[in-house]
C-alpha cells in the first residue's frame, strides 16, 4: 500500500518547484512533478489505499485543493509566457491595445474618404519647389493630379478639398503619391498621417493600428502622444 501523505508531499514539492523555490539549483527532470504525475499518484493511492484504513477525507480534500491550485498556476505562467512573447515581438498582439487612444504620426500613404470628406494628409519638402500629387484608387486607376504649386521648405498638409479644380472622391481607400520638383530632379516624398488610434485589427497576420478607417501598421508609427496633446 502506498503510504497515504506520499501523494500530499510529492504534490507539496510540486508547487515550490513550480513557484521557483529551488530557483538557485537546476532541477532535475525527476525532481519535477507536473499535474499529470500528481493525478496518477493520487489515482494510485486510492486504487492501493487499505480499505479497513482508507484515505481520511480531510487528507483528500487537501489534496484535492493542491491539484487545482497547481493547475491554476501552471495556466498562469502559461499565460504569462504568451504576454511576455507579445511584449518580446514589438508590442504586437495583445499589448498594441495599449495604443488606444493616443494620438500618433506614422508614414502613410492611404488616403481615406469618408462622407466625401478626405483624412488631411501631410508632407515635409528639404527646400522650395514645386509640388504635385496622383490619387489612386484601389484598383490603380488615377483618378486625380493635383498642382499643390510652389512651396517654401517646412511640413505642408495635404487635403484635397482645399486644392482648386479637385475633382469629387467618393468614398473609399486611396494611395496618395507626393512629388517634389526642386528644379533639378523629382523626388518622391513620403506623406504621413496623424491621428488617434480608434482600435486594433486582429484579421491577419500582423495586427494593425486603426485610425478611424485608415489602417496602420506598427512599424510605420515613429511619433506617439496622448490624445489631445499639441503636435510639432
Amino acid at each position: 500500500m502506498i503510504d497515504p501523505t506520499l501523494a500530499a508531499s510529492a504534490a507539496a514539492t510540486g508547487l515550490e518547484l513550480l513557484r521557483g523555490a529551488t530557483a538557485t539549483e537546476e532541477p532535475k527532470p525527476n525532481d519535477v512533478v507536473d499535474k499529470s504525475d500528481f493525478l496518477r499518484l493520487l489515482i494510485t493511492q486510492l486504487q492501493n489505499q487499505d480499505p479497513l484504513n482508507p484515505l481520511d477525507s480531510a487528507n483528500f480534500s487537501a489534496q484535492l485543493a493542491q491539484f487545482s491550485a497547481l493547475e491554476q498556476l501552471t495556466q498562469i505562467n502559461e499565460g504569462v509566457g504568451r504576454l511576455g512573447g507579445d511584449a518580446a515581438g514589438g508590442g504586437d498582439g495583445l499589448g498594441m491595445l495599449g495604443f488606444l487612444g493616443t494620438e500618433v504620426r506614422a508614414l502613410s500613404s492611404e488616403l481615406a474618404v469618408e462622407g466625401g470628406v478626405a483624412r488631411a494628409l501631410e508632407f515635409e519638402i528639404p527646400s522650395a519647389g514645386n509640388v504635385t500629387a496622383q490619387i489612386v484608387d484601389a484598383s490603380g486607376r488615377q483618378v486625380a493630379d493635383l498642382d499643390l504649386g510652389a512651396l517654401p521648405a517646412g511640413r505642408h498638409v495635404l487635403d484635397p478639398a482645399s486644392v482648386a479644380g479637385a475633382p469629387p472622391l467618393a468614398d473609399g481607400t486611396y494611395t496618395v503619391l507626393v512629388t517634389f520638383d526642386d528644379g533639378t530632379t523629382d523626388v518622391p516624398i513620403q506623406p504621413t498621417l496623424t491621428g488617434r488610434v480608434t482600435g486594433v485589427d486582429f484579421v491577419g497576420d500582423v495586427p494593425v493600428l486603426l485610425l478611424g478607417e485608415t489602417r496602420v501598421a506598427l512599424e510605420d508609427v515613429f511619433q506617439i502622444r496622448e490624445s489631445g496633446s499639441t503636435t510639432s
